[in-house]
């Protein structure tokens, strides 16, 4: 007997840590949905809640001098985000309070006095960098940019020259740029690069003499954390694993060991060790993916947040000297609604080859059982992007899904991460008809399998992943039984017209520009071929959606009206690019499981 869709609305998690000053306390975000800062002993023991903000709460940081913390929270899941700091004392005040304006927190300055963040107010296309003082909030504009920017690293005191920062410019998902910015001359220096390069955790030696982040720098198809001269622009590799990106790094205070964290086909690998040496491979996680590595100030613990497809993110510490883990916080919130943990199934890697012969990676699981008498019913899931990847993590719907019976495929189709960047760009404007031909293929595969109804496939999938349903609904009508659309994409046109002011060019260069790429956009628009679909559509969406405005399914919804289509809408107040707060997910949910369930049957 399946559970209710509400039974997994409150399935919680426990990440991003961040050790005191002293060691004693970790601070960190936890519960289901809308995370809140909370404090646990270093063990894991007398944990406290510290905010109740009633919004999802962000970027948890530390004062390197001191114990004042600062985060982000937005409203609604609008992303625009205003920074909260706490004091040494307990006192809790509001840094920024423009709410139409996004504040991206960047970094501290090494003694503690002043904070550097990106922000939009002057310009909503475009992002600045401005210094802001502590003790008066006094603002200073020290970088007026042109892009997305953000403020990653502010030089240590040791940096010859003084204060210096470091600029981050996100040109598209495969072209970043980085300059120094010098705090007292207000002088501007790119680091040369030989082309298109990605860069990402960038943080300052602590010598000030070079950089230190992940790149694909000199044409690298991975990332590698590498050392990277300031001047020449030179990228030396300190860490990389031949045919993975690595994703996180990590030095220990004083700089002896190194914790790196490797992307093997979703799942993660951390390894840790001497910073110049072998570092093995820690066991004894949870398989699933590893975040938010932080060092205790003592070097002797790492902590890290885990989770796993049967899972649910919790935080865990590693004992540097031995390598050996312990678990610190791990939410248990299903036994609460009546579910056994036990019972959670964990998907399998599979892969298939697409019309060009293409090796195209994913997750596969089905239901616990014998398979009904011609096969179990399934749902494509698509992820969004589409630089993005479906990873080994916690996925309630999808356990949902299992559990009402529906097989699932979780396809990484081209342009998705986590596979090198040749793969990544190989969906790239007039390239993205070939993303449908993966899902064709992905159908095929999954057609194939003698466990699985071929009469009755479903797709569903958010963002970019629901265009991508949309897509196979219109242009691929014969092959799908049903579909849900998470905030999808109904026209590219559309989208770049009326996407958040300071997407539109960064995603066009994802998608194309209109005006240039006016037929692509014809050809592949699911608003242009609406007349096409057959399959019953269920679409959800929400008002305050920053990235594909809720126009996009208000347009689609109507077409399917007009042409006399099955379609059911739900829009969703007061929610973003995505569904976090509980009575969203109960809604949501049930609505899933009742769409595939009318259409497609299941238990």
């Amino acid at each position: 007997m399946s559970h209710p869709p509400e039974a997994w609305v409150n399935i919680g998690a426990a990440t991003t840590p961040v050790f005191s000053r002293d060691g004693a306390t970790i601070w960190h975000l936890r519960d289901a949905g809308l995370p809140q800062v909370w404090a646990m002993d270093r063990d894991g023991a007398n944990a406290r809640p510290i905010t109740d903000h009633g919004e999802k709460t962000w970027k948890l940081s530390r004062c390197p001098t001191d114990e004042r913390l600062l985060w982000a929270v937005d409203a609604g899941g609008d992303e625009r985000h205003q920074l909260w700091l706490r004091e040494a004392d307990g006192n809790v005040r509001k840094l920024t309070d423009a709410p139409e304006v996004i504040h991206e927190f960047g970094c501290w300055a090494p003694d503690g006095t002043a904070i550097a963040f990106a922000a939009n107010d002057r310009d909503g296309r475009v992002f600045d960098i401005i210094v802001m003082e502590l003790a008066t909030g006094q603002r200073r504009r020290v970088f007026e940019g042109t892009q997305i920017l953000t403020a990653p690293s502010w030089s240590p005191t040791a940096r010859p020259g003084g204060a210096t920062l470091v600029v981050h410019e996100d040109y598209s998902t495969i072209d970043q740029r980085l300059c120094l910015l010098d705090l007292a001359t207000g002088a501007v220096v790119a680091v040369p690069r030989t082309g298109p390069t990605r860069y990402a955790s960038v943080r300052w030696e602590s010598t000030g003499a070079a950089l230190l982040a992940l790149t694909d720098a000199g044409g690298a198809n991975f990332m590698r954390l590498c050392r990277i001269d300031p001047t020449t622009g030179a990228a030396t590799p300190v860490a990389a694993a031949e045919g993975r990106d690595l994703e996180a790094w990590s030095l220990s205070p004083d700089g002896t060991r190194l914790a790196t964290v490797e992307n093997d086909r979703g799942y993660s690998r951390l390894r840790l060790g001497p910073s110049g040496g072998e570092r093995p491979e820690i066991g004894g996680l949870p398989a699933g993916v590893i975040a938010d590595l932080a060092w205790a100030p003592d070097n002797a613990t790492l902590a890290c947040s885990v989770t796993g497809p049967t899972a649910p993110a919790g935080i865990w510490a590693c004992d540097a000297a031995t390598g050996t883990v312990r678990p610190l916080c791990l939410p248990d919130p299903l036994r609460e609604a009546g579910i056994d943990p036990a019972g959670l199934i964990a998907p399998e890697l599979v892969a298939w080859t697409s019309f060009d012969g293409q090796h195209i990676p994913g997750f596969y699981a089905i239901p616990r059982g014998a398979a009904p008498a011609g096969g179990w019913p399934a749902v494509v899931w698509v992820h969004g992007g589409p630089a993005a990847q479906t990873r080994a993590n916690v996925r309630p719907d999808i356990q949902m899904l299992l559990d009402h019976g529906f097989a699932v495929l979780m396809p990484n189709m081209r342009g998705s991460t986590g596979y090198g960047r040749a793969y990544m760009e190989s969906d790239e404007v007039e390239k993205r008809p070939d993303y449908l031909r993966d899902l064709q293929a992905c159908h095929a595969w999954l057609a194939a399998r003698p466990e699985i109804d071929a009469q009755r496939i479903g797709i569903m999938g958010q963002s970019y992943g629901g265009w991508a349903v949309l897509a196979a609904l219109t242009l691929q009508p014969t092959l799908w039984r049903a579909g849900c659309d998470y905030y999808g994409i109904a026209h590219f046109a559309t989208l770049l017209q009326h996407t958040s002011p300071w997407r539109r060019d960064h995603r066009a260069r994802e998608y194309g520009f209109p005006g240039t790429d006016d037929a692509l956009f014809e050809r592949i628009s699911p608003l242009c071929h609406v007349a096409n679909v057959s399959a019953p559509l269920l679409v959800l969406h929400a008002d305050r959606d920053p990235r594909v405005p809720m126009n996009e399914s208000d347009l689609f919804v109507r077409a399917m009206q007009d042409h006399q289509k099955p379609v059911r809408y739900e829009r969703i107040a007061w929610a973003g690019h995505g569904f976090n707060k509980p009575e969203h997910r109960r809604l949501v949910w049930t609505a899933v499981a009742e769409h595939f369930t009318t259409h497609m049957g299941g238990s």
